[in-house]
């Protein structure tokens, strides 16, 4: 219906239809081809999701395997421990997400360390042991095979796009729609188009009824 609209808003006649790319998905070879190096040419591919369970489930089960047995029936009721290898891909499931929830919000996991004090403070060292999967292993684990985690791929490739459209500003227009701008990266992208002399944002949902200030 979209290429309908538009061959009726052009007369009937022959056009040539706009670039239409969701927000996170870039030509790496447009910016790698740039006069100036750029930063995409140094993305470390994204691991895929599936590969990523499989990895990371046998580090949740050496884990396990390091864990005292009576630290483990001690925190039982407040930790899922892994007893079977589909435990552990779950566990693997969860810590999937959590790194892609802190490295879309760009969150310190240093942070971390200091979260929980007082009574938790011997539950919170068992989960910070837990989490050194990801904060510590997982690092080096992609760094060995030149990878990345999905969500830091993504934002790193909205970070390159919006560099390139400051280096290049494009001639003709160009058009944000539908984002609020709740991922940091893409607030920064959108940001930048705003500021464009082609640029311009469309907000879902605005409020046409705030005032001046909001």
């Amino acid at each position: 219906r979209s290429v309908d609209s538009l061959r009726a808003r052009g007369g009937g006649g022959s056009a040539i239809l706009p670039v239409i790319r969701p927000l996170g998905e870039f030509d790496e070879d447009e910016a790698a081809f740039e006069t100036e190096a750029s930063a995409a040419i140094d993305l470390a591919p994204p691991i895929a999701a599936t590969e990523r369970l499989l990895l990371l489930a046998p580090l949740v089960r050496a884990w396990k395997r390091r864990l005292p047995a009576h630290v483990a029936a001690l925190f039982a009721e407040e930790i899922v421990i892994p007893a079977s290898t589909a435990d552990a891909i779950w566990l693997a499931r969860d810590l999937a997400g959590l790194m892609d929830e802190i490295e879309t919000e760009g969150t310190d996991w240093a942070k971390l360390t200091d979260l929980v004090t007082g009574n938790l403070a011997g539950w919170w060292q068992v989960t910070l042991e837990f989490l050194g999967i990801v904060t510590d292993a997982w690092p080096k684990f992609l760094e060995e095979r030149d990878r990345s985690n999905p969500a830091a791929h993504r934002s790193a490739l909205i970070r390159t796009e919006a560099a390139r459209l400051q280096r290049n500003p494009p001639a003709g227009p160009i058009i944000a729609a539908g984002a609020t701008g709740a991922i940091p990266a893409t607030a920064e992208l959108l940001a930048v188009i705003a500021r464009l002399r082609g640029g311009a944002i469309v907000l879902p949902g605005l409020d046409r009824t705030l005032d001046e200030a909001s």
